[in-house]
């Protein structure tokens, strides 16, 4: 990643918790040789994450802008401040998301609600993809990388608009691909199921330990697991990648809904 210029959304580190998904793979991009842009709606928290990736740089690192990426202004200065600051752009990790309390069974969703879930999820990713080509187009080359989700798959009892924004945006993650990939773009997307984020480190063991139970990974992963995925997509290393959906989930939806429920018999 020496010499790359990437921006990172929904990348932060929370106050009592550490850093989330977003945070880790700005932290894993910096250790790798790349400068990072950190844009989140809390720009108290980006600027901390960038205060930390700066401390003991001997050159600047990292920069912060508040960003709310359902807004087409505030993606088109996060853009240009990428422009100035470090004179190029050649990853973009569209990580924002919101996951709502309200986002409940299709019967009772406010539409207020579903609205605002496609607006970040959807909408801000292509609002910044869209903002951000042009760039790469010129330079001729560029990765992109969306955070869907394990949701997008497979139903749940709520989160009916987070799982219908994440199938969407792995079919806009196929769209980019196919429409720039001969210009150099490469556009891919990764799925996280359950991952131990700073929110999620707070659930009850019990909500927990029903994850653990469907995953086939001796633990769940961390932040730190998926910005390593995130980097590995966005280098050259993953050249020959385009267009690809990617689960990284531990196991989550690589075994039969069954197989827990047969693992207990076996162990009985």
């Amino acid at each position: 990643m020496d010499g790359k210029v990437a921006i990172v959304t929904g990348a932060t580190i929370i106050a009592d918790g550490g850093l989330n998904i977003g945070g880790a793979t700005a932290t894993e991009l910096a250790a790798r040789g790349a400068r990072v842009v950190v844009a989140d709606i809390d720009g108290s928290s980006a600027k901390d994450l960038a205060d930390r990736l700066n401390a003991g740089a001997t050159h600047t690192v990292a920069a912060a802008v508040t960003t709310d990426v359902r807004s087409e202004s505030d993606i088109a200065q996060l853009v240009a401040h990428t422009l100035d600051v470090f004179g190029r752009i050649d990853v973009v990790i569209n990580n924002a998301g919101v996951f709502p309390g309200g986002d409940s069974e299709v019967a009772d969703l406010d539409i207020d609600v579903w609205d605002d879930v496609m607006a970040v999820n959807v909408r801000g990713a292509m609002l910044l993809t869209k903002h951000s080509l042009p760039e790469m187009i010129k330079n001729g080359s560029g990765a992109i990388v969306n955070t869907a989700s394990t949701h997008s798959f497979a139903g749940d009892l709520r989160l009916t608009g987070y799982g219908a924004s994440k199938a969407a945006l792995n079919a806009l993650t196929m769209y980019t691909a196919t429409q720039y990939g001969s210009r150099g773009i490469r556009c891919n997307a990764i799925c996280p199921g359950t991952t131990l984020s700073p929110p999620a480190a707070k659930m009850p063991a019990t909500v927990q330990n029903a994850y653990a139970r469907h995953t086939l990974n001796p633990r769940l992963n961390t932040p730190q697991d998926l910005a390593r995925a995130f980097v590995f997509l966005a280098s050259d290393e993953a050249a020959g990648i385009n267009g690809a959906i990617l689960r990284v989930d531990g196991g989550l939806l690589a075994h039969q809904p069954f197989t827990p429920d047969f693992t207990d018999m076996q162990a009985s």
